[in-house]
C-alpha cells in the first residue's frame, strides 16, 4: 500500500497530548503533540495546549481533524511517527 492512500481507520485520546492511531495498513503509531504544540508560536496551534480543546478531534476521511480543519496533520507524518 502506498503511503499516500494510508488512512486513520481509529483514533483514541490516551494521556497528556498523546492520541493513539491504527492506520489502514494495520500498523499503530501513538503520538505525544505536546513538543509540536509547544514548539508553535502560531496562536491557531497554541490554543491546543488546552487539553480540552486537544481531546475535541474528530477522525474526518481518514485523518484527525481538529474544529473543522483549524489543525490537521499530513497523513504520512502521523504514520512515520514525526511531527514536522
Amino acid at each position: 500500500m502506498e503511503q499516500d492512500m494510508i488512512s486513520i481507520t481509529e483514533a483514541h485520546y490516551t494521556t497528556g497530548y498523546s492520541i493513539e492511531m491504527t492506520f489502514s495498513d494495520n500498523t499503530s503509531q501513538t503520538i505525544n503533540f505536546e513538543p509540536f504544540l509547544l514548539g508553535s508560536n502560531l496562536p491557531a496551534v497554541n490554543k491546543y495546549l488546552d487539553k480540552g480543546k486537544f481531546k475535541r478531534f474528530l477522525l474526518i476521511e481518514g485523518n484527525l481533524n481538529w474544529k473543522n480543519y483549524d489543525l490537521t496533520f499530513p497523513i504520512a507524518d502521523l504514520h512515520s511517527g514525526i511531527l514536522k
